[in-house]
């Protein structure tokens, strides 16, 4: 267990890094990537969209009465 224990004394200055940084990885994405992710955001769009308009389309608006009635059938 004692190497475990740890030296406080900071009288001298450490003769390696304290820390080693890593530096990331920069992204690289090449352009069937870019297609895919652009591909994948607009199909999430046109599902959200249709899912909303669906929802709209089934939801009763409350409080005064618009004439408007979904369609149950």
């Amino acid at each position: 267990m004692s190497e475990y224990v740890l030296d406080d004394d900071f009288s001298e200055e450490p003769d390696n890094e304290v820390v080693q940084w890593m530096a990331p990885k920069p992204v690289s994405m090449g352009p069937a990537g870019i297609a895919s992710v652009a591909s994948a955001a607009f199909v999430l769009g046109a599902i959200t969209a249709v899912g909303v308009l669906a929802a709209l389309h089934w939801i009763e608006p409350r409080g005064r009465d618009t004439g408007w009635r979904p369609r149950l059938h």
